[in-house]
């Protein structure tokens, strides 16, 4: 379900003023999950009339809404929010973790997407470390296929922690993913949310490492992005 609505950014849809859409509940358990608060479905401090009614208000203003979560495909009604955030003339980013590509593939179809972020949490041998049903792994490979294969501007994007995935696993996260148009390589940081305190620490991760795993990882992609 809804959750909130974080009124401007333009960190959150490349290229894009936009607004963002929080949406509750997610079947995964990243241990430095940032948004551990919106694991569990929860009620939200935003309804969809605030969201389509303020952009209303910031028309020319506010040029599309990236979809976050949580885990936004879990929502039954996603693809009816979207619907009405396109009658507002705003293009539409989501973002997922994969796990349900019958949606994706959905909503790709009806061309109600204009970019599309998906979460890389590990080569897939070592996705048991983030999913809590065995059976999402192969949906996960099945989603980044369809979007490799979509023809609209994308990005895989994977959180960088030196504890979790070391050079090796960057590669064969490139092996996997070679030839995608974009990867971002995005250094943990913690903040109050993290879900997993004990295993993640306080510290960053440090800008040598994420410049390391860059060098590894740069021959099988077209663009690889640092965000520290």
């Amino acid at each position: 379900m809804i959750y909130d609505l974080m009124p401007f950014s333009v960190a959150d849809f490349p290229g894009t003023v936009a607004a963002t859409v929080f949406i509750s509940g997610c079947n995964f358990r990243c241990p430095y999950c940032h948004n551990s608060s919106l694991i569990k479905p929860v009620e939200g401090i935003t309804a969809e009339g605030d969201i389509l009614g303020y952009l209303d208000t910031r028309t020319g203003l506010i040029d599309g809404v990236c979809i976050t979560g949580g885990e936004p495909t879990l929502w039954p009604g996603l693809e009816d929010l979207i619907i009405k955030i396109k009658s507002k003339g705003c293009k539409v980013k989501l973002d997922t973790n994969g796990a349900r590509p019958s949606v994706v593939r959905k909503l790709l179809d009806a061309g109600l997407l204009d970019y599309i972020a998906m979460d890389i949490k590990a080569p897939l041998k070592k996705y048991g470390l983030f999913v809590n049903d065995g059976a999402d792994i192969a949906r996960v490979e099945e989603t980044a296929g369809i979007i490799m294969d979509c023809g609209l501007s994308y990005e895989f994007r994977t959180t960088v922690h030196e504890k979790i995935l070391g050079a090796d696993d960057f590669k064969d996260i490139g092996v996997w993913l070679s030839g995608a148009e974009r990867y971002a390589l995005q250094g943990y940081k913690y903040s109050d949310g993290v879900l997993d305190k004990e295993l993640c620490g306080t510290s960053p991760c440090d800008i040598k490492y994420l410049e390391k795993i860059k060098d590894e990882v740069t021959p099988y992609f077209d663009e690889v992005l640092v965000r520290s």
